[in-house]
C-alpha cells in the first residue's frame, strides 16, 4: 500500500493517478472523452472526487484526491492583478456527488481559474439524453465560469460530456476574458470596502450584546465600510484560538470570499494569537479588524489639530507594539552557534526598538500639552472665567447642544466620534458668563490605550467646574449608556465631581415615556437641543449649580 495526502492507496491506484498526469486535451478542447472517463472511474471507485489542474496547453498539470483545500499550494503561481486576468487554469473534477458545491464555486472564483467542470461519475446514467452520448462511469457534467454580477459565476445546464466536446475551449476563454475585461476599468474606482461584522450573542446580558452590535454596526459606517453580512455566534466564552469557533471560522471563510468582503470585524479586541491564527485562515485577501481598531482608525480620521494627531499615533503605536512578530527568516531570531554570534540586530528587534523611542517621543509630546493646558486652565482661573464640561456617550447630541448654547458651529454629524479635538466657547447669559466645553464621546468597550492617550485632552473634564453629563434619552439602551459613562468617569477619577445629568433628544419621546424617565431621575434636565425654552431653562440650571459650587 501507499499514500498520498495522509490516504493509503494501492500501487495500481497509485498508476492509475500518475497516468493522469500524462494525459493531454488538445488546445480547443475543454476536456477530452479519454481524461473525463478516467477521472469517473476512478472517483466512482474510490467514493471520492478526483479533481486535475490543466494548463491552456491542455497538459495535466496536479491531480488531487478529495478535499480541493490542497489546492492552497497553487496560489502563488496562479494571482493575477485585476478581474480580467485570469489563471490560465482549468480545473476538472469527476465526483460522485450530484452536483456542484458551494465551497468547488469558490475555488473557481478565488484563484480565478478560466472555467471549472464538474462531472458526475456514475455506472448508471440517469441524464436525460440518447444512449450513445454517454461515456462509462462519466454521466453529465456542469460547466462553470467567472462573470460579471450576482452571482459572480456562470453555472450551465447539465449536459453530456460529448456537448462539452463539442464546444471550442478558446474562443469560450476569449469571451470570458473580454467580459471581464469591460468591466476591470470601471471597477479601478475604489468603492467602499465591504465589511463582516463578527460578535458573540451568548451570554447573560443579551441587551448588552445587542446594543455593542449595534455600536459596531455605527463605527463601520463612520469608518466608511459598507457592511455585507453579519455573523453571529451563541456561545457563551470566547474561542481562545480563534474567538469564535473553528466550525465558524470556516463558515467565515466561505463568506468571505462569496461576499468578496475587504474587512471582518470582530466586537471585541482580539488578541495577538487569535488575530495571527484568524488571518493565516482567511488569507491576505481579507483584513482581519477588531473593534480597538477600528476606533483608532476612526480616530486617525476625525484627528485635525497636531494635538489630537499626537494622540492617535500614540494609541495606535500602544496598540501595534505587543502585536508585532517576525514573519519568515527576514525577520527571526539568529540561532545559536558559530557564526551566528556578535553585535547586530534582527529587522524584528529593529522595528520594536523604533516604535518604542517613538512612544516615548510622543509621551513627551503629550506631556507638553498638558502642562500647556494646565496653564491655559490656570489663566482662566485667574480670570474667575468657570468652565462647563459637557460629556458623555458618542452620538448624543453633545455637539449639537454645544452649537445651540454657544452658537457656534462646530462639526455636529451623525456619526460616532463627529468631534474629537476638545472646543472651549464662551456662553454669555444676562447674569453670567462661563466657558463650555465639547470633549469625546465615550464608547462600549473604549480602547485602554485611547484614555491613556487622550488624557491631555480629557483633562478638560476634571478641570471643570461642573459636568454636564449628557444622555440620548431616545435611546433605548440610555441606562447601559450612562452605566459606561458612569465607569469611564470613576477610571478618570471623576465620580465624585459636580456635575449636572442631561437627558437630551427628548422630543423622540412620546409623553408616556417622558414622565417614566422624569419620574426615574427628578434631579436631571430634560432637553431638547432644537428647542430654545428647553437651552433657556438649563442655562438657569447650569448658573444656579456653578453658584453652589463656589
Amino acid at each position: 500500500m501507499m499514500k498520498k495526502n495522509g490516504q493509503s492507496f494501492s500501487k495500481v491506484e497509485i498508476k492509475s493517478f500518475q497516468k493522469l498526469l500524462t494525459r493531454r486535451v488538445a488546445p480547443h478542447q475543454i476536456v477530452s472523452a479519454d481524461l473525463a472517463s478516467e477521472m469517473a472511474e476512478l472517483a466512482h471507485k474510490l467514493k471520492r472526487p478526483i479533481s486535475c489542474l490543466l494548463d491552456r496547453r491542455g497538459k495535466v498539470r496536479q491531480y488531487y484526491i478529495g478535499d480541493l483545500n490542497q489546492i492552497n499550494n497553487i496560489q502563488a503561481q496562479t494571482a493575477r492583478e485585476g478581474v480580467s486576468r485570469l489563471a490560465q487554469l482549468r480545473l476538472i473534477i469527476a465526483s460522485p456527488e450530484e452536483s456542484l458545491s458551494k465551497a468547488e464555486l469558490l475555488i473557481l472564483k478565488r484563484y480565478n481559474l478560466d472555467l471549472l467542470l464538474f462531472i458526475n461519475a456514475t455506472d448508471k446514467p440517469s441524464f436525460g439524453a440518447a444512449k450513445g452520448d454517454f461515456l462509462e462511469f462519466a454521466n453529465y457534467a456542469e460547466l462553470s465560469y467567472l462573470q460579471v454580477g450576482d452571482p459572480s459565476w456562470f453555472i450551465s445546464e447539465k449536459q453530456t460530456i460529448r456537448k462539452i466536446q463539442e464546444q471550442d475551449f478558446t474562443e469560450l476563454i476569449q469571451q470570458i476574458e473580454e467580459e471581464l475585461a469591460s468591466v476591470a476599468q470601471s471597477l479601478k474606482v475604489k468603492q467602499k470596502e465591504k465589511a463582516i461584522l463578527v460578535g458573540l450573542s451568548g451570554g447573560k446580558n443579551h441587551l448588552h450584546y445587542e446594543d455593542s452590535f449595534s455600536e459596531l454596526h455605527g463605527l463601520a459606517r463612520t469608518a466608511g465600510a459598507e457592511i455585507c453580512h453579519e455573523l453571529t455566534q451563541n456561545i457563551s466564552q470566547p474561542d481562545s484560538r480563534f474567538y469564535i469557533g473553528s466550525g465558524k471560522v470556516e463558515e467565515l471563510h466561505l463568506l468571505s470570499e462569496e461576499k468578496e468582503a475587504d474587512l471582518v470585524i470582530f466586537d471585541t479586541e482580539l488578541t495577538p494569537s487569535q488575530k495571527r491564527n484568524l488571518e493565516e485562515v482567511l488569507g491576505q485577501k481579507t483584513k482581519v479588524l477588531d473593534r480597538t481598531e477600528l476606533i483608532l482608525d476612526i480616530f486617525a480620521q476625525r484627528a485635525q489639530t497636531e494635538e489630537g494627531k499626537l494622540q492617535v499615533e500614540l494609541a495606535q503605536l500602544q496598540y501595534l507594539a505587543p502585536r508585532l512578530r517576525g514573519k519568515g527568516i527576514g525577520l527571526s531570531q539568529l540561532g545559536g552557534g558559530i557564526g551566528t554570534r556578535g553585535p547586530g540586530e534582527t529587522k524584528l528587534e529593529v522595528q520594536k526598538r523604533r516604535i518604542k523611542d517613538r512612544i516615548s517621543f510622543l509621551q513627551d509630546k503629550v506631556s507638553e500639552i498638558s502642562k500647556t493646558r494646565s496653564v491655559q486652565r490656570r489663566l482662566r482661573k485667574q480670570n474667575k472665567m468657570p468652565l462647563v464640561a459637557l460629556a458623555g456617550y458618542t452620538n448624543a447630541g453633545k455637539s449639537t447642544l454645544f452649537n445651540k448654547l454657544t452658537g457656534s458651529d462646530v462639526l455636529a454629524e451623525d456619526k460616532l466620534f463627529a468631534t474629537l479635538d476638545p472646543t472651549i466657547r464662551q456662553v454669555n447669559t444676562e447674569k453670567n458668563n462661563f466657558l463650555l466645553s465639547d470633549t469625546v464621546g465615550f464608547i462600549q468597550k473604549l480602547p485602554t490605550t485611547l484614555i491613556d492617550s487622550f488624557k491631555a485632552t480629557l483633562e478638560e473634564i476634571a478641570e471643570a467646574d461642573l459636568i454636564l453629563t449628557i444622555v440620548e434619552a431616545s435611546h433605548p439602551n440610555r441606562l447601559e449608556h450612562l452605566e459606561v459613562i458612569k465607569g469611564l468617569f470613576k477610571q478618570l477619577g471623576l465620580e465624585n465631581y459636580p456635575s449636572l445629568l442631561v437627558f437630551n433628544k427628548i422630543d423622540l419621546l412620546n409623553e408616556e415615556e417622558l414622565n417614566s424617565l422624569k419620574k426615574s431621575f427628578p434631579m436631571a434636565e430634560f432637553v431638547s437641543a432644537y428647542q430654545k425654552s428647553y437651552l433657556d431653562i438649563l442655562t438657569k440650571q447650569i448658573i444656579e449649580k456653578l453658584a453652589d459650587n463656589v
